[in-house]
Parts: C-alpha cells; structure tokens; sequence
C-alpha cells in the first residue's frame, strides 16, 4: 500500500515540480482607480490544485484523486473613503471522485460578501456574509496557511449552524480597543429552524497581540521570516443551548537573517446541547509548528489536530501530520507535500498523502 502512494506522490511532485518551474512571477496586482483616487477596485484569484492518496475506512483499498481543491476569485472595492466591499467566490473539491465513481462537479458559489462602514481602526461595521473567529486558524486566509489545510475540526460546526464553511450571514463590529488588543463582535443568522423562529447566533472574540493587532478582515499565516507576531485570543459562539468557547495562542518570529519560527495552538469546547444534537460534546485541539530556510526558500512542519469525545460511546480521533512547502516565490507560487495518519480510537487507523501547487495573486 505505501509503495503506490510513494509511486503517486513521486508522480504528482514531478508534475507540480514541472509546473512550478514554468511559473510566472504573479506578484503584480490588476488594479483600477477613478481619477481622483477616490473610488477602486482590484481582482485577484487562488488556485489550489491537488493530488491525493487516501486509505479506504472500510476496505483493503485506497482512493487515488487529482482535482481542483479550491479556485476563488477576489474582489474588493472602495466606494468612498470610509465605505468599502469585499467579495469571494469558490468552487472548491471540483474533479474529485465520488463514492458512486463519478466525478465531484460544482457550480460557483459566492464563499464571502460584506459591506464594511470603517470610521477608524477602532470601528468598523461588516454586512453581509462573514468568516467568523471561532479560533485563530477558523479566521485565516486560505491563501498563507503553512500546512494544506485548515485543522480537521475548525469548522466542525458549520453543517449544524447551517453555515458555509464557517460563514453566517449577519453584522459584525470589530475594531482595535488599543493598539494591541483587537475585538470581533457578530449577530448573524445561525440554525433558523422551522418558520424562522430561532434567535440570533452571537459570536464574539478579543485577542491581544504583543506587535500590534490585525485590523483586516482575516488573521495571516505565516509571514515567512518576516512579520513578527504573538497573538493570544479568546471566543465564544452561543444559540440558545448551543455553544462553543475556546483559545488560541499563534507566533510568527523571523529568525537568523531571514528564517522563520512559525508555532499555532488552538483548544476549543463544543457543547450543541439539545439545540443542535448533531454536536455532541466535545474537545477540539489543533497544533502546528514550523520552521522556514529562507535561502532554500523549505518549511517543513508538524501538525496534529484532535477530536475528544465526552460520551464514551462516540470514537476519538487524531490526526498528525508531516508536511514540507517549497516557496519559490512565497504565497503566489508554492508547492506543498504533507503525509496525515487518521488514527481512530477503534476501528481502521488510515494513511493519507497529499501534494498541492497554489496560485495567488491579490
């Protein structure tokens, strides 16, 4: 079994390897203004396009797919100088196979879409459809993670609160209290249930980063040696006996003339209660550390993410991880390897390879 997912990793490294060669710089954006600055609008994409081997939970077999894993086009414009929109599109998993062998076929679907009223950094209003911060890593841009993936619990709960991968639509307040401390105050949609009669879902966070808080709409991944950042923060997420809180600690320090530390550690509560009784109770935890050679332009990391159970008769899961990116040029052209052990308490432990290429530009 491992020899032919050696033989499929070799293959997919030497096609992306063949790709990344032949790739463009993509760092310039495509941008345009009004005449007086006052009015923009810019576009950009990501491309993620994978290979993966996956051992079968049932059978002595593995599944064995190349497919799009996510494209998104990007816009933002600026209406005036204190009103702003945001939008993200996705078509995300295209060409992978399906149980019954036919190939996963999606139509694009809008994945964020907000309005933002900024007066200063200490105010602004978001409208529309949000990414919410259930943790650091719930908050991050797909496009600047260090591994492949988000944890495999981050959005655990966005099929129960009938979310889209971790989006709800509704209004948020976020801002900085001071120049360190940062705070994301959301009332959106949540379960609505029969005739619309749910009350609202409220999501709320604080973080404090000792480098200066992130104003922006989505938290950064690692700045590869370049940004400094140590950030530790707070959530909650409730509707009616539903709830969820946790915390999360991310560093990011440049290191020996151009090398990074990277380290991310995350823990959080979910309790649906009997509101959402597809949410057992349950722990969640998610680590990642990493180390990035500027002059090899490598960060190999380490990744483990675990699901913990409070009633016995429900399985615990974990998952670690070893993966390595080659940046060749940082986050607009990278090439990304990882190797996942999915180790269940009972039942089929299995073996997962994945290689991505990514392509960005924003």
């Amino acid at each position: 079994m491992m020899r032919h997912v050696r033989q499929l990793a070799c293959r997919s490294l030497s096609a992306l390897a063949f790709l990344a060669a032949s790739a463009l710089p993509v760092q310039a954006q495509l941008q345009f203004a009004s005449p007086d600055g006052k009015q923009s609008f810019k576009i950009g994409l990501l491309g993620q396009f994978q290979a993966e081997a996956l051992d079968s939970a049932t059978q002595d077999v593995k599944s064995k797919n190349l497919f799009i894993r996510r494209f998104r086009i990007l816009g933002q414009a600026k209406i005036s100088e204190k009103l702003g929109v945001f939008f993200e599109t996705d078509v995300p998993n295209v060409g992978r196979g399906n149980a019954d062998g036919s190939k996963n076929i999606q139509d694009v679907f809008i994945q964020d879409a907000h309005a933002t009223y900024s007066r200063n950094e200490q105010f602004n209003v978001d409208i529309g459809l949000l990414l919410l911060a259930l943790s650091y890593n719930h908050e991050q841009s797909a496009a600047s993670m260090m591994s492949l993936e988000y944890g495999a619990y981050t959005f655990l709960t966005s099929v129960p609160t009938t979310s889209r991968t971790g989006r709800d639509y509704g209004v948020r307040l976020r801002g900085l209290l001071a120049k360190h401390l940062e705070y994301r105050l959301a009332v959106v949609q949540g379960f609505r249930g029969v005739e619309q009669q749910n009350p609202f879902r409220f999501q709320g966070r604080v973080a404090y980063d000792a480098y200066g808080a992130q104003p922006g709409f989505f938290y950064r991944g690692t700045s590869l040696g370049k940004i400094k950042t140590l950030a530790l923060g707070a959530n909650i997420d409730a509707q009616k006996s539903y709830k969820s809180y946790g915390g999360d600690v991310y560093f990011d320090q440049p290191v020996a003339g151009g090398d990074g530390v990277t380290v991310q550690a995350n823990f959080t509560r979910v309790d649906g209660g009997t509101f959402l009784t597809a949410l057992p109770k349950q722990n969640t935890s998610f680590f990642e550390a990493g180390y990035y050679l500027h002059k090899a332009k490598l960060l190999p990391y380490v990744q483990y993410a675990k699901q913990d159970f409070s009633s016995g008769t429900l399985v615990d899961e974990q998952r670690p991880q070893f993966g390595i990116g080659y940046y060749f040029i940082g986050h607009n052209s990278n090439v990304k390897a990882a190797y996942t052990r999915i180790d269940r308490k009972t039942g089929k432990d299995r073996n997962q390879f994945q290689v991505q290429y990514q392509v960005f530009v924003f």
